[in-house]
């Protein structure tokens, strides 16, 4: 579809242009829908891939790359601010751990919400550790494995496992990789424990999950050696997540067909009726126009893939 073809010119990292046609009003609102518009700014303002789009078209998403672009500083000197104190290990997850990993500019990606991995047996240390920097904790999970901290202005999301609120961490402590820039016990998960957790996320959308998340799926997917593919498949199964990793290399490579035979090698094999399923969520999602599905609808694919 030419709406994808566009999608996927912008989101190459070594894009060369020309721009595929396509309607750009729906293109605007599906990269602003799905985190997309700094990146593809970026794009269009430092490549020929703008060559002969239109100002409006650009202006549009340039003032999205703009916002996001403070938007990240801020986050992230709160971030560091908030583990400049912090004497545990903590694991930076999701866009924090991302945004200079993934990705080579700052505004490529919005770190969006904060989120970081504590043991639960350090909680008590972490909580007087963030106190200087003005952060308290506001709300506690099911069981006590997952946490908020809030200023008043931001919150850091803490959870205790590979998957929020569960208790196991599955070695992601063990493997995680120093990201002292942003505090001096602070890491960041190696590749496949990334990958894992983010599978875990888009497993609690049912697949139905922005793009943004499924660009980082790529990026990680190629971080992730082949040789360590039988690894990732056991870790995964014992993290209950292997139903939600078939369907997310599925759609990884969907999106992104050049990194469909990597994203195979880390699609386990499952049961026929459980292959039937997670397949029939794979084509619903394979549609990137289409955000919301009925609430029933999104509920029994959460169900079928979340973590068990």
């Amino acid at each position: 579809m030419a709406l994808l073809d566009a999608i996927r010119v912008l989101t190459d990292f070594d894009a060369r242009g020309p721009l595929p046609p396509c309607d750009l009003d729906e293109l605007a609102d599906v990269l602003d829908a799905h985190g997309l518009a700094p990146l593809a700014s970026w794009q269009l303002e430092s490549r020929r891939l703008g060559l002969g789009v239109p100002m409006s078209f650009r202006e549009r998403l340039l003032t999205v790359f703009q916002g996001v672009m403070n938007d990240n500083v801020f986050r992230m000197m709160t971030l560091k601010a908030v583990l400049r104190g912090v004497e545990v290990p903590a694991v930076v997850l999701d866009g924090a751990a991302y945004v200079d990993w993934l990705y080579p500019h700052l505004a490529w990606r919005p770190v969006g919400e904060l989120r970081l991995a504590v043991r639960g047996d350090d909680g008590e240390r972490f909580a007087s550790g963030a106190k200087p920097a003005g952060f308290e904790l506001r709300e506690r999970g099911p069981g006590g494995h997952t946490a908020v901290f809030s200023d008043g202005r931001v919150e850091v999301r803490l959870q205790e496992g590979l998957v929020a609120g569960k208790q196991e961490d599955h070695g992601l402590f063990e493997r995680a990789e120093p990201y002292r820039v942003v505090g001096p016990s602070a890491a960041r998960p190696s590749a496949a424990d990334a990958m894992l957790v983010s599978v875990a996320d888009v497993a609690r959308m049912g697949l139905q999950a922005p793009l943004l998340a499924w660009l980082d799926l790529r990026e990680l997917v190629l971080r992730v050696v082949p040789d360590a593919a039988r690894t990732v498949l056991e870790r995964a199964a014992a993290a209950g997540l292997s139903r939600a990793l078939r369907g997310a290399m599925a759609l990884t490579g969907h999106f992104f067909p050049a990194v469909a035979g990597r994203a195979a090698a880390l699609a386990p094999r499952l049961s026929r009726p459980e292959e039937v399923a997670v397949d029939a969520l794979v084509d619903a999602a394979r549609d990137p126009a289409k955000l919301r599905r009925l609430r029933g609808t999104e509920e029994a694919a959460r169900l079928l893939v979340s973590p068990v």
